[in-house]
């Protein structure tokens, strides 16, 4: 059981770690207890300010408080996530041109990915760069490539690690079936940026429907929170703020899902 557990180590597995959702993506080592105290720093202060600023009352202000701090930590990370992902998604084909030149000069498609995560900027060299470093060690080119899809999350990464398979079992020109993928990636970009453009009519909508009551109901408890009081005092509030939440989470829901498009 020993020299099990020996040779996982000596071939570069990963220990079983937990991360916070979403922050796998963005590049950084975000710990549970740091993603933890964030969101109880973001609780605090959103309750020291409602309380502070608003007269709805302590356990309102609580309430509130602790969806914000559950709330708006997640939706930074996701967003980071996205963006580097975006980013990644943007160099990704030019990262691959370059793995065509190395390819057509001569090189093996190891030293190639290598020299593409030198030349290339970006999460697109961050994360082809820990491949060389992984082969060092001794690990596979197969396994670090799988890792990095797991990290990034991609489809255009996995249709990158399925070629390398396909043409490794069948044989063919390789620097020609790289070509060929990088064409259609920025094809598959080009049609995403396309969809997008024609969307964000419905999400623009989206947003400002999801929006509105949230900021009525913050300039009624600054202004006159004597209106919100039934809301949070009286149980027929209590069933219609939950009645009213409902309906507006399944319509943005609805909306949301109206103006995505899997491509």
């Amino acid at each position: 059981m020993q020299q099990r557990s020996t040779a996982l180590r000596a071939g570069g597995c990963p220990a079983a770690t937990f991360s916070p959702p979403g922050s796998r993506g963005t590049g950084y080592a975000i710990t549970v207890g740091q993603y933890a105290l964030v969101m109880i720093g973001v609780a605090a202060v959103a309750a020291i300010g409602l309380i502070a600023a608003t007269s709805i009352g302590l356990i309102p202000s609580l309430l509130v408080a602790v969806l914000i701090g559950t709330a708006l930590p997640h939706k930074i990370v996701n967003r980071m996530g996205r963006r580097r992902v975006a980013g990644f998604i943007k160099l990704f084909p030019e990262a691959i041109d370059l793995m065509v030149r190395a390819l057509r000069s001569g090189l093996p498609i190891s030293e190639a990915i290598i020299g593409a995560g030198r030349e290339i900027a970006g999460p697109v060299g961050a994360e082809l760069g820990r491949i060389e470093a992984g082969m060092r060690l001794g690990r596979d080119l197969d396994t670090l490539l799988w890792d990095i899809a797991a990290r990034i999350d991609v489809p255009e990464f996995r249709f990158f690690i399925i070629a390398l398979s396909v043409q490794r079992e069948t044989g063919g020109n390789l620097a020609e079936t790289l070509d060929n993928l990088a064409d259609v990636l920025r094809r598959r970009r080009q049609m995403r940026a396309k969809v997008r453009a024609m969307s964000s009519e419905t999400r623009a909508t989206t947003m400002i429907l999801a929006g509105l009551p949230v900021v009525v109901i913050v300039l009624l408890a600054v202004t006159s929170p004597h209106y919100l009081a039934p809301l949070y005092t009286d149980v027929r509030g209590l069933l219609l703020d939950g009645l009213g939440f409902a309906m507006l989470g399944t319509g943005v829901f609805i909306m949301i899902k109206m103006a995505r498009f899997e491509i």
